[in-house]
């Protein structure tokens, strides 16, 4: 292999596949299929799995930002690195070595190999003395076991080796849309994105519900989710958004429920048609970014009261986490911009001055014994858009 000409490619590691037993070659092929998704469009030969590892090709030096800019993504993933490809023996690893070390700034390194193909000659630890040693010979660097500047990865397989040091951390988890089907409600607010990321992680197959109180608030939080669920997509790929009216719904609950009652019983009526859109169409569980004590309607008092309507289980992965933390996250995952958009929420803009906070359950299902909207329910169903989304690879 010429020293001139290197051949680069990525080495990107699983995270808790390889807790996996029985199914774990469907998760592998999984976590492979939405690689391959993720990188279309880019130029590489191949992806291939070997020895728990996933390997992409034939991809160029120059391509390194945008390939690690699209892997970051994938959910499954621990870690990417990028790698030279290299015969295996000495001399030619250290041929590899001398490229790689050129491409860096630093005063101490490490060397860490691991010897998959067992048949090789040497151990890994000869490996890692012989690299090293040849490495202070060169460039007069030091070694440093615990904290390098620069630790440089041998990776040895059965028809080559691979080396290289450049890495970037992904989210863990699980392949995306490895589970069951889930549906999320989304608000265009900062916790909904946030919640819904964090299933979309663990690898739940998840659609979107958004309600609306339009015409009655302007329709800005239809568009702000819109944007939120493009963003979502280079995590999941692909999703259905359901866009549900809700304005008539509110206005019988506000003719004939106490006001202090309202959010409760809106919320009722959005998990119950919730349900529907769900069960008929396969979803095994709801998804709320609800947090504890955050507004009126997370009390606990009041998350039983709503939880009550549902049929499915509701998944809240935000009911600990701290406000703090939730908008870091959502900085971090880029949702965060567009949920501090200006916006009308179709539960919050008809909110009484003194919500009911601590429900009573006898209370709740007095009320509910003498409301009838199983027709308004039935309406926004049917009057509901769908959109479906699908990533283009950009």
């Amino acid at each position: 292999m010429s020293n001139h000409n290197p051949e680069y490619a990525i080495l990107i590691h699983y995270s808790e596949i390889a807790l996996k037993k029985n199914n774990r070659s469907f998760f592998e092929r999984k976590f492979v299929e939405n690689i391959t998704k993720h990188i279309k469009n880019l130029q590489y030969s191949k992806v291939r799995r070997i020895s728990s590892r996933i390997f992409v090709e034939g991809i160029q030096y120059d391509q390194w930002d945008e390939f690690k800019g699209r892997i970051k993504n994938v959910m499954g993933m621990k870690n990417a690195i990028l790698m030279i490809k290299s015969n295996h023996n000495l001399d030619d690893m250290k041929n590899t070595i001398d490229i790689l070390v050129d491409k860096y700034e630093y005063d101490t390194f490490r060397i860490t190999c691991k010897r998959h193909f067992k048949g090789y000659e040497k151990t890994s630890q000869e490996i890692n003395m012989l690299l090293g040693e040849h490495v202070v010979n060169k460039t007069k660097k030091s070694v440093n076991l615990t904290s390098p500047d620069l630790n440089i990865i041998v990776e040895i397989l059965k028809d080559k080796a691979y080396i290289g040091s450049s890495k970037i951390l992904g989210y863990s988890g699980l392949p995306a849309r490895s589970q069951e089907k889930a549906f999320s409600l989304i608000s265009s607010g900062i916790d909904s994105p946030v919640a819904s990321f964090e299933m979309i992680k663990r690898g739940v197959n998840l659609n979107f519900i958004h309600f609306h109180s339009a015409p009655a608030v302007n329709r800005q939080s239809i568009e702000n989710v819109k944007k939120l669920i493009n963003l979502l997509l280079k995590y999941q790929l692909e999703c259905k958004l359901y866009i549900v009216p809700l304005l008539d719904v509110q206005q019988k609950i506000m003719q004939e429920v106490k006001d202090k009652f309202w959010v409760i019983f809106f919320r009722r009526s959005m998990i119950k048609i919730a349900n529907k859109i769900a069960l008929s169409n396969k979803g095994a569980a709801l998804v709320t970014g609800d947090a504890v004590g955050q507004v009126a309607s997370q009390t606990l008092s009041n998350i039983r009261a709503i939880s009550e309507a549902s049929t499915l289980p509701i998944l809240r992965p935000l009911s600990g986490m701290n406000k703090e933390d939730i908008i870091n996250r959502a900085r971090e995952i880029g949702t965060y911009d567009i949920s501090i958009e200006p916006y009308q929420d179709c539960c919050s803009f008809f909110v009484p001055a003194h919500p009911e906070t601590k429900a009573k359950m006898f209370e709740i299902f007095k009320i509910d014994e003498n409301l009838d909207l199983d027709n308004v329910h039935q309406k926004a169903i049917e009057d509901l858009e769908v959109i479906n989304y699908k990533y283009r690879g950009e």
